[in-house]
């Protein structure tokens, strides 16, 4: 029963790593060819603000899928836990599930100040 409950823990954090490298090739894409309109210099006033939000929360992201990548590690050297693997806390404090939901909202909150960035410079 524990090794099938591994085996299953162990799929978990493969998926999530699968995820959280995805996302990471993803914001590097994006704040990158951010980045490189905002060097252009034709970006001025609020969509200069809201293309620089956008590369921070890229990169905020980014750090967020670094943290998580070493927190999993860390629970694979605990497998099995008897609760779900989003439970599972490093040394300092961090859970899985914390670093996954801010990995997806700073992600998420990148993509929204670049759609507002995109909005005011198309209006």
């Amino acid at each position: 029963d524990s090794v099938m409950e591994k085996t299953t823990q162990m799929d978990a954090i493969v998926a999530l790593k699968d995820w959280s490298k995805w996302l990471i090739g993803l914001n590097t894409t994006l704040g990158g060819g951010c980045l490189t309109i905002l060097q252009t210099g034709n970006v001025q006033g609020l969509t200069r603000l809201f293309l620089i939000a956008a590369i921070i929360t890229f990169l905020l992201s980014v750090v967020c899928s670094i943290l998580l990548g070493r927190v999993l590690a860390a629970l694979t050297e605990h497998l099995p836990t008897e609760r779900s693997i989003y439970h599972f806390s490093d040394r300092f404090g961090i859970s899985v599930k914390h670093l996954a939901r801010a990995q997806l909202l700073t992600f998420l909150l990148a993509g929204v100040f670049m759609a507002i960035w995109l909005a005011l410079k198309i209006g």
